[in-house]
């Protein structure tokens, strides 16, 4: 009976053992629980061409459900080019502002920035 015990005991012993030797192999494998990882935003990138004979000094882009502007691209000179990069986790369609050295403005409403992917101010 004796040795019906020990071998019992160490079979136990030898299962438990393996457990935790199991766990403690699994909690260093594991992913840290520190803060959960940001989902990448969408975002498009667009070429603003100023194809004016005035300087831009300020393009705007509004959501077009929303009415807080944004400024994309400032003081672009006549004839230059300029990227911009614009977060679209919603929706694509903005209302762009131009706003000119001359104090003329452009509004351009209603823009698929995903689909159009160039902007060319004009007079």
């Amino acid at each position: 009976m004796r040795r019906f015990r020990r071998t019992w005991l160490t079979f136990v012993a030898s299962v438990a053992g393996a457990a935790l030797m199991t766990g403690a192999a699994c909690a260093q494998t594991a992913a840290p629980a520190g803060k959960p990882q940001k989902k990448p935003t969408a975002s498009v990138i667009v070429i603003v061409t100023n194809s004016r004979s005035v300087a831009l000094t300020e393009l705007d882009a509004t959501p077009s459900d929303l009415f807080l502007p944004k400024a994309i691209v400032s003081h672009l000179a006549p004839g230059a080019k300029a990227s911009a990069v614009i977060a679209t986790d919603k929706d694509c369609v903005f209302d762009l502002r131009g706003m000119y050295s001359d104090d003329s403005v452009t509004e351009l409403p209603s823009v698929d920035l995903c689909k159009d992917h160039t902007v060319n101010l004009i007079d």
